[in-house]
């Protein structure tokens, strides 16, 4: 039924890529965009089997605990040593886009409040430092993660929803719609994912707005309103 679940989910994903190119991109490029996007945009959390540290952390603080995990998925991140990983998520299909990620060659080994790490097919490790999460909610169909790619510097925002909520966000698609009916008559499932590459200047003036948006939560609605505008101008660009 997972399987099932994964190949369904997969075959329904469109990638929609927001950052502005007139290159157009190869098929396989896109591909490999679509994987590193559902490898990175999720609240998925990677758990090792490990005895030792299941004993060993039994009555120690939460910040250990979470170090010791860090240790331990460094260690399986090593060539040739094969260890245990459980996915824990809020959801069952998170699990399931981050197993189809892995499967693809793209493995998620840590996971923490502030990083994540990925094993690339050869063997690299990839560090990204975690800026923003937007988790997802019933209301809102979505959810978004803003990360920076620690050897690179570059920041980029990824999110993913339903395609209703989704088509209104991102950059205008003529094949969006038409992809997104083709699919759900094979009752497929449908699932958007957006790319924004973001400037150093443009996080540093969202993240300016976003703190006087949190400094106001008790101020009048039309503040918030504001603050959804803005972000749809940085989906859209």
């Amino acid at each position: 039924m997972q399987d099932f679940l994964i190949m369904s989910l997969a075959a329904s994903i469109l990638l929609v890529n927001v950052t502005a190119s007139k290159v157009r991109k190869t098929a396989l490029t896109r591909i490999a965009e679509g994987v590193k996007a559902l490898a990175l945009c999720h609240n998925v959390t990677p758990v090792y089997d490990n005895p030792e540290l299941n004993r060993s952390t039994g009555s120690v603080d939460e910040e250990a605990a979470e170090a010791d995990q860090a240790t331990v998925s460094m260690q399986a991140a090593t060539p040739g040593v094969s260890m245990q990983v459980t996915y824990q998520a809020s959801s069952p299909d998170e699990v399931a886009l981050v197993q189809w990620s892995e499967e693809m060659g793209l493995a998620l080994i840590e996971r923490t409040l502030t990083s994540l790490k990925l094993r690339t097919p050869l063997g690299e490790i990839v560090s990204y430092s975690v800026l923003q999460i937007f988790p997802f909610t019933s209301e809102t169909k979505r959810m978004g993660i803003i990360l920076k790619d620690e050897k690179t510097g570059e920041i980029v925002f990824y999110m993913k929803g339903a395609d209703v909520v989704m088509a209104s966000i991102v950059q205008y698609n003529d094949w969006l719609e038409e992809e997104v009916d083709n699919m759900a008559r094979e009752g497929l499932r449908t699932l958007v994912v957006a790319k924004k590459t973001l400037s150093p200047d443009q996080y540093s003036d969202f993240e300016v707005r976003r703190e006087l948006v949190v400094a106001a939560v008790r101020l009048p609605a039309n503040l918030f309103f504001s603050a959804t505008l803005y972000g749809r101008q940085i989906v859209r660009g």
